[in-house]
């Protein structure tokens, strides 16, 4: 099983995930996109997600797509959630560099 971080493991991780917080026991970032982009990301993530064998909730809201990382057999955020924040930073950097 995957160890728990503690709260100052986590805010030390933070400093290298640009737009992610902690919110209770995940890590949860919120991406502004338009609606027909949602489909894209979310494979895209999911793709990272399914290499690593660690999923993320994904959930649409009204500007954007939300990603919330947390490992549920452990309770909280551990390495596995931190290193799938950073590839989901790497998948929409990406994106940005591609569209923009």
């Amino acid at each position: 099983m995957a160890q728990l971080l503690t709260d100052d493991e986590v805010d030390t991780a933070l400093v290298a995930l640009e737009g992610w917080r902690h919110v209770d026991d995940a890590l949860v970032r919120d991406i502004p996109i338009t609606p027909d982009n949602y489909r894209w990301l979310s494979e895209a993530v999911m793709n990272e997600a399914k290499a690593l064998d660690h999923h993320p909730d994904i959930e649409r809201t009204g500007g954007g797509i939300r990603f919330r990382l947390s490992t549920h057999s452990a309770g909280g955020v551990t390495d596995k959630d931190v290193e799938l924040a950073a590839h989901i930073d790497q998948v929409v950097d990406g994106a940005a560099r591609d569209r923009g």
